[in-house]
């Protein structure tokens, strides 16, 4: 090999070498941290199942400043910490390069954030909610200087509408934020709403999070937590059954359209399910006459159980199983994790309530058939 081969060579070695290195190391974090202890480390943290795993650590130079570099695969939640319990939140993406100033003494409480435009919501977001628990602060306060007083219950009276005010303050707020800017930083702060009262909202950011991110394993169990609830929600067609009833043949739950139908997700091992037996079939003779009817669904194995049971309770109504247990096709399909379950359709097959069971399932048809 000649000079000019050799040097040719090189040069392609190290080209490759230089966008492996890039590849390798795909974001960075660099910044200050005052009032931290001489010769500290700060560590890099990522997000990982229930916990936080090492991504890299390095110590705090003489002028408070440090630099991370690192190679993440996905976007991602991570903090940095300086070893102790309290930490700094950050979220980056690969290709990111963030800046950001800490002050060892109030980690959660970063300034001139640059690079990472959710890592900066987050802290905009705690800010405002920082604001409405110091309100609720001094309520609280106010409140302990009455407990145990004979003005407890007047003036206790008139701080809890004072909290709920502040507490409704401060859902209208976190609604308007993550709907008018649905992003990773909003995750932290989302559950802080009631899925099945703000079910258009979840949609919202599950759609646009999910589209952008699905790699992300906490944004996938979002999209499968909000896909459940959807299946179920309140006016929504319930999803078709079709199983075998104990003679064989299929009996589709969409054939019963036009009906009152209530879905019953019960097994004959199931105790709680047996001990509601009587009062089921108590309210089944009330008002199966007047357009009511009822699809069990057995989650049994064994098909002798499953009908000596429905023989033995006297169920005269609908039966269908697939003898699966909990791998059941429709237990799946409704998102059953516990039985008794119920879900209860109207005569359009949609979905006006679940979770019914006794006296509030005997209300509720009340409501529907004694009009």
């Amino acid at each position: 090999m000649n000079f000019k081969s050799l040097a040719l060579s090189t040069a392609f070695f190290l080209s490759i070498f230089g966008a492996n290195a890039q590849l390798m190391n795909n974001i960075s974090v660099s910044g200050s941290i005052e009032n931290a202890t001489p010769n500290s480390m700060v560590y890099l943290m990522e997000l990982v199942g229930q916990g936080m795993q090492p991504i890299d650590s390095v110590m705090i130079k003489s002028d408070n400043t440090f630099f991370i570099s690192a190679n993440i695969k996905n976007a991602n939640f991570f903090q940095l910490s300086l070893g102790g319990k309290e930490y700094t939140i950050i979220i980056l993406e690969p290709n990111q390069n963030l800046h950001i100033d800490i002050d060892a003494n109030s980690l959660m409480k970063p300034k001139n954030i640059k690079g990472s435009e959710d890592t900066k919501q987050v802290y905009s977001i705690l800010e405002n909610l920082n604001v409405f628990k110091a309100q609720e602060d001094v309520l609280d306060a106010e409140y302990q200087k009455v407990y145990g007083t004979a003005e407890q219950d007047s003036i206790g009276k008139i701080l809890l509408d004072k909290f709920q005010q502040i507490e409704k303050q401060k859902t209208d707020y976190l609604i308007d934020e993550i709907n008018k800017k649905p992003t990773m930083a909003t995750m932290l702060f989302i559950d802080q709403l009631k899925i099945e009262e703000n079910l258009d909202l979840y949609e919202k950011v599950d759609n646009i999070l999910y589209n952008k991110y699905p790699e992300n394993a906490f944004i996938t169990d979002l999209h499968g937590k909000i896909a459940g609830k959807l299946r179920l929600a309140i006016g929504r067609p319930a999803p078709e059954i079709n199983l075998a009833s104990p003679e064989g043949a299929n009996i589709k739950l969409s054939s019963l359209k036009g009906k009152i139908v209530l879905i019953d997700f019960w097994a004959s091992w199931c105790g709680p399910c047996r001990r509601e037996s009587p009062e089921m079939v108590k309210i089944y003779k009330e008002y199966h006459d007047k357009g009511f009817e009822i699809y069990s669904v057995s989650l049994d194995k064994e098909r002798s159980s499953w009908l000596k049971a429905i023989e033995d309770d006297g169920l005269n109504w609908i039966h269908v199983s697939d003898l699966r247990y909990w791998s059941s096709v429709a237990a799946k399909e409704y998102g059953v994790g516990s039985i008794p379950f119920t879900v209860l359709l109207d005569k359009e097959g949609k979905i006006m309530a679940t979770g019914l069971r006794g006296s509030d399932l005997e209300a509720k048809l009340a409501e529907i058939f004694d009009k």
